[in-house]
């Protein structure tokens, strides 16, 4: 791994940092709804499948790591998440099936979690359901 690559991923994990906070609530909320839980596994495969698309069919100069598509496709769902006026659910109770955007960025965090040099997960997220929610190791 180069020095570009080391300054990249770096600075995907500090950005999955600056949002952790704010989407922390998500994580109490997978844990106490089945259903919940259920629209954030169909993101967890929707956020690889995208990954692995944009590894594949996307030319570049220079090939990124997956933590930095993955923060990609994230900073890309808050961006146009919050042109919209969208917050993050401020409590559990506010999270339902119909928070996309939340669970997307969930799913997002998880999986770069996952990546060698990728943000950590809280506590709670890191307990959560680890037999039916380990993610592949790599996306791509």
């Amino acid at each position: 791994m180069g020095w570009a690559d080391t300054l990249a991923d770096r600075s995907a994990r500090r950005w999955f940092e600056t949002i952790a906070g704010r989407i922390e609530p998500g994580w109490s909320a997978l844990s106490a709804d089945p259903a919940l839980w259920s629209r954030y596994e169909h993101h967890l495969a929707a956020v690889t499948d995208a990954v692995h698309v944009e590894g594949q069919l996307v030319g570049r100069q220079e090939p990124v790591s997956d933590l930095v598509l993955i923060a990609s496709h994230a900073h890309d769902v808050w961006t146009a998440a919050e042109k919209e006026g969208w917050t993050p659910p401020s409590d559990a109770a506010r999270w339902a099936p119909s928070e996309w955007t939340g669970l997307r960025l969930l799913a997002c965090f998880r999986l770069a979690a996952a990546e060698p040099h990728g943000p950590k997960l809280s506590r709670e997220a890191a307990l959560l359901r680890r037999t039916t929610a380990e993610p592949r190791k790599r996306v791509r």
